[in-house]
């Protein structure tokens, strides 16, 4: 039977701590620079425990960080530094890997699917941890100074036979001249959505619909495992990925929530089973044959 959605008082508590915990760990997982980093992140999350739409940029003139998921080039005076840390969304990694994991110990084919791939860390993750499985990694990132950085990753831990980098929106429609929101100093926030914050500029990107980049590809395997940042614009990948969706593969997502909660609804409107929320940010839900999974 399918579980309601829940996000319950002791499931933002165990989150809360497992923060502060990651946070506190991090020179044991982060090889360079490590101390730099660890001070950072504590002044990156107290700033944001103030007010979460405020931008604490990386003042460094290092821009490599290599830590125990990869290594990792990254713009100064963004916050991308905290993009790359292994504290960042940790609980939903753990999350993440650990159903990869499982499909893989039933010898599935399993297609990893990065949708808002910003600096490429998701794809970096996995690609890394499951380098020698039969997983294959496809990033999706519009933005061309991301996607540069994107490939520049890929390099950097070898990735090149692993993950496909695809420089396109994804949407509810084929369009070669979408307009993005660029945010400048956290360039992980850039949108479809119009904004009025400050330090932003548009372009004009690519978009498709997922239906129409992998439709054909789905049928060569046996599980889709997704994570979908797309700064409020959820609705409209899922709505492009009809084909991809009903593809009779069992499919499990990551969505990000928090921006736009009427997702959720969304969600369980269109079939979707809810499966976990272990992190303020993220939810994870299935779609598939069978029983849902425990």
């Amino acid at each position: 039977m399918s579980k309601s959605f829940r996000y319950s008082f002791l499931d933002r508590l165990v989150f809360y701590l497992s923060y502060f915990f990651y946070k506190s760990i991090l020179p044991l997982e982060v090889r360079k620079p490590k101390w730099k980093l660890w001070w950072y992140e504590w002044k990156y999350s107290l700033a944001k425990f103030k007010d979460y739409n405020i931008n604490i940029p990386w003042h460094n003139d290092i821009d490599r960080i290599s830590t125990r998921f990869g290594d990792f080039k990254i713009r100064v005076n963004t916050s991308d530094a905290a993009n790359v840390s292994p504290a960042f969304e940790r609980r939903d990694q753990n999350y993440l890997l650990k159903t990869i994991n499982e499909l893989c110990r039933k010898n599935k084919k399993v297609l990893f699917l990065d949708i808002g791939g910003d600096l490429g860390s998701y794809s970096v993750l996995v690609g890394n941890r499951f380098k020698n499985e039969q997983v294959s990694v496809k990033c999706f990132e519009p933005v061309p100074d991301s996607g540069e950085l994107i490939k520049e990753n890929i390099t950097l831990n070898g990735l090149e036979q692993k993950v496909d980098l695809y420089q396109v929106a994804l949407l509810n429609n084929d369009n070669p001249e979408a307009r993005i929101t660029l945010d400048i100093g956290t360039p992980g926030s850039s949108s479809m959505k119009s904004s009025t914050a400050e330090n932003i500029r548009e372009i004009t990107v690519k978009a498709h619909k997922l239906d129409t980049l992998l439709a054909d590809e789905v049928p060569g395997y046996d599980a889709l495992v997704c994570k979908i940042d797309v700064e409020g614009v959820e609705h409209e990948v899922l709505l492009g990925a009809e084909k991809v969706i009903h593809s009779g593969k069992e499919i499990y997502v990551m969505l990000e929530d928090f921006i736009n909660p009427s997702i959720i609804p969304f969600m369980e409107k269109n079939g979707w089973s809810f499966l976990a929320k272990v992190t303020s940010y993220n939810s994870w839900w299935y779609f598939g044959g069978g029983d849902d999974p425990s």
